[in-house]
């Protein structure tokens, strides 16, 4: 273990720090996928009622292949998540929530401000032509590129979130490119928020910043056991 440790603070170092916001991860069960927000370093996870009713229009896909066009499927809100019906051949399962109205964020220093939320589950995007307007993808398992439509994001802070919960931060470079590590098998979401400072206006009122948060969640089969989920304190977006 202290050989795998050794490796990883190379790279990207992993931690028991808060990751900065809530945020929406899918995950994949025998049932179908189910939708989350809260933040899944902590262990947390909103209701409904709740702020799970903060999300009125989520729209999810398939896809039946890493560069098959993405299908609209079906999802309904529940009591703890939103299940998504996934067929039995499919390749990733993709979230947008696009809906949410401009807030006031003055009191958090982030001024007006939209929110956008992208999720991702299983296959990464193929090609930036069939990327989510901020997504990931990936030319080797732990060779990741984030995308911000349909281009190279430079200096976005990226987290890991392991199957213990501990959080592995990397900041790409200027091709957008992070090189992630995985030694234990289980479950891993990754996190972005990239915050555009480029003033707009959605259903008639302004905004000074687009707030775009993107998960990607993957299993690794293989790997050490990741020992027991520690949540850390947590952070409200």
């Amino acid at each position: 273990m202290q050989k795998i440790l050794g490796t990883l603070f190379l790279s990207g170092a992993f931690a028991a720090g808060a990751a900065q916001a809530h945020y929406l991860w899918i995950e994949a069960d025998n049932a179908g996928a189910k939708l989350y927000y809260g933040e899944a370093d902590a262990l947390l996870k909103e209701k409904s009622p709740g702020k799970l009713d903060n999300f009125q229009a989520p729209k999810a896909y398939v896809q039946a292949s890493a560069n098959a066009k993405p299908a609209e499927t079906d999802i309904k809100r529940g009591a703890q998540y939103f299940s998504i019906a996934v067929p039995k051949k499919t390749a990733a399962v993709l979230v947008t929530e696009e809906s949410m109205e401009v807030k006031d964020l003055s009191k958090h220093k982030l001024g007006l401000a939209k929110s956008n939320y992208y999720a991702r589950e299983g296959h990464p995007a193929a090609s930036a032509d069939n990327a989510l307007p901020l997504d990931v993808l990936a030319s080797a398992p732990n060779h990741l590129t984030v995308l911000y439509r349909g281009q190279p994001l430079k200096g976005a802070k990226v987290e890991v979130i392991a199957p213990n919960t501990w959080v592995q931060e990397h900041k790409t470079n200027a091709q957008g490119n992070i090189e992630i590590n995985t030694p234990w098998r289980g479950q891993y979401v990754v996190h972005v928020l990239y915050v555009d400072a480029t003033p707009g206006e959605f259903a008639g009122k302004k905004y000074e910043s687009l707030r775009n948060h993107f998960t990607y969640t993957f299993v690794r089969k293989a790997g050490a056991y990741a020992g027991p989920a520690v949540p850390p304190k947590h952070m409200e977006d």
